[in-house]
């Protein structure tokens, strides 16, 4: 039987550092039926070696020595940095993911969500970007939130009810 769990229905959603988590397990993993990763990091090393729009330092600190937890420099354990990144295994990816992001976000570079989408997008893989104009690492305009709400319930409600894709899917925006 199944068990207690409909692995067939299983979506897996993250935002920030749940984002990261969200975009390094749907490279480990074909478990997921979809996956949603808003405002996250895809590039380790790229984004180790970028400069935070909120407080103009490198974003080193972050690595070394707080929420990520690595421990040592990217010149220290490279493999580390490359085995914990996303892009060194988006070639796995068999989830359909819906990125979002805020084109202003001072946390987290869009530019990691724009990476993830092209290179999935090269791969052919299935996946959409949506980027909220003048919004910051959360949504507070309340039309971008209630934008993102309808989206996040299409693109659930198609992947694991197997509903009509609505037409934002079909045209791929």
């Amino acid at each position: 039987g199944k068990g207690l769990i409909d692995t067939e229905r299983i979506a897996l959603m993250g935002h920030s550092f749940g984002g990261y988590e969200t975009n390094f397990i749907i490279t480990q993993t074909p478990l997921f039926r979809t996956a949603i990763s808003g405002s996250s990091v895809f590039d380790l090393p790229s984004w180790y070696l970028s400069i935070s729009r909120n407080s103009g330092d490198p974003e080193i600190w972050r690595f070394e020595s707080q929420q990520w937890r690595m421990g040592k420099s990217l010149y220290q354990d490279r493999d580390s940095y490359y085995r914990n990144s996303p892009s060194s295994w988006v070639q796995r990816v068999t989830t359909p993911l819906l990125l979002w992001t805020g084109e202003k976000d001072p946390q987290i570079d869009p530019d990691q969500s724009v990476a993830y989408h092209l290179a999935l997008r090269r791969l052919n893989k299935q996946n959409t970007l949506l980027m909220y104009l003048n919004e910051s690492h959360s949504l507070i305009i309340k039309e971008s939130q209630l934008d993102l709400y309808y989206r996040i319930k299409e693109w659930l409600d198609y992947h694991l009810k197997e509903e009509s894709p609505p037409q934002w899917m079909k045209l791929g925006i």
